[in-house]
């Protein structure tokens, strides 16, 4: 059950950092706590980083629920969303226009998949703290798509979860399209439309499913649409979620869409 948040402290003072807070919540829909304290608060404790929480939560910038992810001592770990008084906040803060601001607690369905997607970018800083990439920006699917087609004058019907740009240490800057597959896509309806949009772009696409078995499945539907294209099987690679985030990103595991072993770690 979302939490209600008390009304807003008279006098209480918007940080940069606070504003920061808003704006991670606006560009993932929902995080938890820890995921939330490493992107805004990585130079305090997590208990301080917390504490902050509790007070933007007082200020009624955003609210708060359970998820179905444990603490380390078993407790259950809240997630955090945007309220009205946030996106408000935000939209003067950050000139975002208030009608791209959605806020509320997120539905139970995408819940999940949005933590799963802070995930994998936590995961990509990690690789940028290693010194395996450089320059990383993430960016929501819908923006891509909407700077997409206004440098290019198309409009784009299906976008990606995010776009991911990085360079490797000495070379060129990567845009990359990523989806997080939900294991409900179906293969006409969904998925073509949504590979066909991608390669429209020219950029490479990376899928993260949960399975190999469904991993499979993907490249099969996948494989016929990049050889329409004239494009090879690497244009769109797959990884298993659970590997990448425990592994990491570019410590192997990824396949082309004919199955062959692709390698992303930089030579």
């Amino acid at each position: 059950m979302a939490a209600t948040a008390k009304p807003k402290k008279k006098g209480q003072i918007v940080m940069d950092r606070d504003v920061e807070s808003l704006l991670q919540l606006y560009v993932h829909r929902t995080l938890t706590s820890g995921q939330l304290a490493r992107l805004t608060f990585g130079d305090i404790s997590y208990e301080t980083a917390r504490k902050r929480l509790r007070r933007l939560m007082q200020s009624n910038l955003i609210g708060c629920a359970s998820s179905e992810r444990s603490e380390e001592r078993g407790r259950p770990e809240l997630i955090y969303y945007l309220t009205k008084y946030g996106a408000n906040v935000l939209e003067q803060k950050k000139t975002i226009d208030r009608r791209e601001i959605p806020y509320g607690p997120p539905h139970a369905y995408h819940k999940e998949h949005f933590l799963k997607l802070a995930d994998i970018r936590l995961a990509l800083e990690d690789a940028q703290d290693n010194g395996l990439i450089e320059n990383f920006a993430w960016l929501p699917g819908e923006d891509f798509a909407n700077q997409w087609a206004k440098s290019h004058g198309v409009t784009m019907t299906e976008f990606p979860d995010a776009a991911v740009s990085f360079s490797y240490p000495k070379g060129q800057s990567v845009i990359v399209l990523l989806e997080l597959d939900t294991g409900n896509f179906r293969q006409t309806r969904n998925w073509e439309p949504k590979i066909v949009n991608f390669l429209f772009t020219g950029q490479p696409i990376w899928v993260v499913a949960n399975t190999e078995k469904r991993i499979q499945t993907l490249g099969e539907w996948t494989l016929p649409l990049l050889k329409a294209n004239g494009v090879g099987a690497g244009k769109c690679v797959f990884a298993v979620f659970d590997e990448i985030v425990k592994r990491g990103v570019f410590a192997g595991g990824w396949v082309r869409a004919d199955g062959t072993v692709s390698e992303l770690r930089p030579k």
